[in-house]
């Protein structure tokens, strides 16, 4: 068994492919979530579907592709849970965040040339709302880094464990409030169509179910151990 870690026990990827990696997949989410939402209000998709489906198949196939070049957060509340749990260092939460936010708002950006954004579905007040979003995003949060902490055995299915888990999220969540469980993919989309005041609850609160999700994750598993860091990290390749 591995012992508890204090701080990463292994050499990450470089920190520019890593910062890439983040962007290109925060980009990625955002812009398929947000395009498929858009598609759900002219009609052309069925809404229950194109709420949930997309980002959960969209972060399967990203930590498949991008897991071992960053460790596929695409998300400031998961960078923020490893760096809390000591299996992320804190000198590169700080770029990851500006990654995803960056790789967020250009999507947005992009989606704005040919089309509207969508409305976000808000039926609950926003303490509702946060509330729904600290839920979620515990829950989230709590599945990655469960499965994180036993990277050795669950790698080759981290990917349809984690996406499962956000198209749940987002099933069960969408028809009451704009739940993201992510205030990168929040704030892109909020910042392009000016709604960042009404936001608030999808950018701050996700970070309070990440807090949630910590001490529950090291109330069952204890700290983090060398398979939790490898996956927050990714792997260093020799090439």
């Amino acid at each position: 068994m591995s012992g508890p870690a204090s701080r990463p026990h292994h050499t990450p990827p470089p920190l520019g492919r890593a910062l890439a990696a983040e962007a290109l997949g925060t980009f990625v989410l955002t812009a398929a979530r947000t395009g498929a939402a858009r598609l759900a209000e002219t009609g052309l998709l069925p809404e229950p579907a194109a709420h949930a489906l997309p980002p959960g198949l969209v972060i399967l196939t990203l930590i498949f592709t991008l897991g071992d070049v960053s460790g596929a957060h695409f998300n400031p509340a998961v960078t923020l849970a490893f760096a809390l749990r000591r299996a992320f260092l804190w000198a590169r939460a700080l770029p990851y965040l500006a990654a995803q936010v960056g790789g967020a708002v250009l999507a947005a950006a992009l989606l704005t040339t040919f089309m509207p954004l969508p409305t976000p579905t808000e039926r609950l007040p926003a303490g509702g709302a946060a509330l729904l979003e600290i839920a979620c995003t515990c829950l989230l949060v709590t599945v990655v880094l469960s499965t994180a902490h036993r990277n050795d055995t669950l790698k080759p299915v981290m990917g349809m464990i984690v996406g499962s888990t956000v198209a749940l999220d987002h099933f069960v969540s969408h028809p009451v409030a704009a739940v993201s469980m992510n205030p990168a993919r929040s704030f892109g989309p909020a910042l392009l169509a000016g709604h960042l005041s009404g936001s608030w609850p999808h950018l701050l609160a996700p970070l309070g179910g990440a807090l949630l999700a910590v001490g529950l994750v090291t109330l069952l598993r204890g700290r983090a151990n060398t398979q939790e860091c490898e996956a927050a990290q990714g792997k260093a390749s020799s090439a």
